[in-house]
Order: structure tokens, then sequence, then C-alpha cells
């Protein structure tokens, strides 16, 4: 498919940070809130003032926001950026072009699970991954429509959560670097269990909540391999929603700040 082939099937969305924007698919996997919360925890584990490239991995790139936002963060990063759907790669690489950011992010196609070119024989500061929510013990495999991109995004077809945590684990740099992960709330002892088998020490747990009186409907979670240290820290929790003074549903200002400030968080 060429370039404008693949353009006719996106919708060019304003990022809202730093300026970028970037094309997705009008029927794929289209990012969300949860982009945006693991750009921001990811970014939290990156000093801000430090003049250090710091190289960050994401696995299951999508069409790249995730990897956009955190670059819009943290002007000290370098990503590279995987992603084994071709269509959805092609049209990463399209937005690596319409933001001019050829020089701090590259885009790989490939399987997690068998990594090619740099991501495999390279070891990162960070590494990040939004992975499938859905496996085959959650019920049948359900989407709004028939886009196989779609499908990927949300079920494990291209590798478990297993997968993406054993891969993170043999990428990340010991001891100083992070893995950082979102995941559904309910999930969270596949997770830990996850990092255990992977020997992935969780360093930092923040539960997101879609109201303050609500169960945690995600989690965001990072760990360190080759640490000797238990300690885990649990954040205090991400409150998405609020009630404002005529009764309507509104961002709280905490999640205000996370879209439209500058970042302030520093979790290191």
């Amino acid at each position: 498919m060429d370039n404008d082939a693949i353009l006719s099937e996106c919708s060019l969305e304003d990022l809202g940070r730093d300026g970028l924007k970037m094309y997705q698919l009008k029927t794929g996997f289209r990012f969300g809130l949860d982009s945006v919360l693991l750009s921001w925890f990811a970014a939290s584990f990156v000093r801000g003032n430090s003049t250090k490239v710091v190289k960050a991995l994401e696995l299951g790139a999508g069409c790249g926001a995730c990897s956009l936002l955190l670059l819009g963060r943290r002007p000290n990063v370098h990503v590279d950026a995987v992603e084994i759907m071709k269509t959805s790669y092609d049209v990463l690489r399209e937005n690596i072009n319409l933001n001019s950011l050829e020089g701090r992010i590259e885009a790989h196609n490939s399987d997690i699970r068998e990594l090619t070119g740099a991501p495999k024989n390279t070891q990162y500061d960070i590494v990040m991954f939004n992975p499938p929510f859905f496996n085959e013990k959650n019920g049948p495999k359900t989407t709004s429509n028939k886009s196989v991109e779609r499908l990927n995004g949300r079920f494990e077809e291209n590798g478990e959560l297993d997968d993406f945590v054993r891969v993170a684990a043999s990428r990340v740099i010991p001891s100083s670097g992070y893995v950082v992960m979102i995941m559904k709330g309910d999930r969270l002892a596949d997770c830990m269990k996850a990092f255990d088998k992977n020997k992935i020490i969780p360093t930092h747990l923040l539960n997101v909540h879609s109201f303050a009186d609500k169960m945690a409907t995600s989690i965001l979670l990072c760990g360190k391999r080759g640490i000797k240290t238990n300690e885990l820290k649990i954040l205090p929790p991400l409150i998405l929603n609020e009630r404002d003074s005529n009764g309507d549903i509104v961002p709280t200002s905490v999640v205000r700040q996370i879209y439209d400030d500058e970042h302030k968080d520093c979790f290191i």
C-alpha cells in the first residue's frame, strides 16, 4: 500500500503537546488515555534536566502515540518503536516524518518475541509497553468492527503478557533501567507473576480509578532487573474524574495537569 492510500485510511490528530500531530487508522486500534498515562509515567523515570541521551524501547508501538508523547515530554530521549502490524508500522513511519523526528525515533517492523535490528542488540534505560488487555480467559474476542489492528491491540494475538515482560527484562539495563507498563486493574496479579518469573522487582505501583469511590480500572507498574531491594512504592491513586458544582463529570485537576502542563513529576 502506497503512502497516499495509507493516509486515506487515517485521521489526523493533534496530540496537544509540543506541537505534535499523528495519523491513526480510522478502523484500527486508536490511542486514548492509556497511551497518555503510559507516556507520562515513563517520563517520570527520566530526569528532564539531564543532557544524557536516554534510550527507550516501546514494544507494540502501534501508530506511535506513546512514543511521540514521551518525546514531547522529554527532549533527551531517543526511542526505538517496535510494531508487528505492517499497516500500523507504515503509519508510524509517516508520523515520524510528519513531526520531523527522524533523529529521535526509529520504527521497527517486527514481532516483539523475535526482535530484529537495534532492539535485538541494545539495552535500554526505559522499556515501556501497553500490552493487549485481554486473553482467552477473559471471554470471546469481540471488537466493534473487523479490524485486524484493533483485534491485535486488544487481545493477545501476537504475544501474551509474559512475552512482553520477558522481552522487556532481556532488553532493559540491569540495575539502572526501568520496565514500565499499563494494564487492566484486575490483571495486577498476572503482572506481578510475570515480573517475578522474569526476575523483575516491582518498584512503583500507581492505581488508576475512574472516580474516587470506584475500584481501580487500570494500573501503572514499574520495575527493575538486577536489584537487591524488594521495596515497592505504592503511589497515591490517580483519580480521573469528579463532579463539578453542577453535577457534571469533569477531569480532576491532576488529569488536567497530565494533559496540559509541563512535566513536573519525577519518581526517581
